[in-house]
Parts: C-alpha cells; structure tokens; sequence
C-alpha cells in the first residue's frame, strides 16, 4: 500500500557566491594609481591592500597599548618608591614622637625653666570602703 505524502517543490541549485569587489582596492587604483607603482601584471598588492590596511592599523593600535602599558608601569614603580620613602619618614617620626613623650626627655627639657623631678617617691592614698 502506498504512502500519501507531501509534495514539496524543487529546489533551485545553489549558486556560487559572488566574490565582493574590493572599494578600498579600486578607489585607491583610482585615486593614486598603484598599478603604474607596482606595474599592471603585479597585482597581488592592489589586491589584498584593505588586508594589509587591517594588519598595519592592528600592529598601531598593539605598539600604541604597549606603550602605554610600559608608562603605567613606570608610573606604578614611582608611586611605589615615594609610598616607601613616606613610609620610612612616619615610622621615624613616630619614633621620634614616641621618644618625646619619655619622663626622661620631657626632665631634660622642662629642667631649663627651673622645674626638676621630686626626690621623694610618691605615698599611695589607700580609702576604705565604710569611709566612701
């Protein structure tokens, strides 16, 4: 017994592509004359030059960004040192004010306006709890 199937029409071959003209390649024949530069029969440059175009603006565009990679670096390297170089100022004049605020530095220099320590030790004041 047959099959009822669906009768779908034929499908057209398909085609090639059409190669795409190159713009680029034919506005610049035209407007400087490359063929005259590379001669009419050498025509691989005229042809691939919208490749050579794209390879040339790429290799720019990575010098452009390596060199600016190579000035942020540099920049970061200086930051860096001036970081340490404050670094090692505060920890001296934390020590430095550390030192200061000794009993001994500050006898040395309050003994100039004629004021020097006691010589007696001081005496503890002792409150008991059914006196407060």
């Amino acid at each position: 017994m047959a099959k009822n199937t669906i009768r779908r029409p034929p499908q057209p071959a398909p085609q090639k592509k059409q190669r795409r003209r190159l713009q680029l390649a034919t506005w610049l024949n035209d407007f400087i004359g490359l063929d005259r530069l590379f001669g009419e029969d050498n025509a691989w440059p005229i042809r691939y030059i919208d490749r050579i175009l794209w390879v040339t603006g790429l290799l720019i565009i990575y010098i452009f960004l390596n060199h600016n990679a190579e000035r942020l670096v540099r920049r970061i390297q200086r930051a860096k040192n001036q970081t340490d170089e404050l670094r090692a100022q505060a920890t001296v004049l934390q020590a430095d004010f550390d030192k200061s605020g000794k009993q001994s530095e500050i006898s040395k220099r309050v003994a100039e306006l004629g004021i020097a320590d006691s010589q007696t030790p001081p005496h503890k004041i002792v409150v008991k709890s059914d006196e407060y």
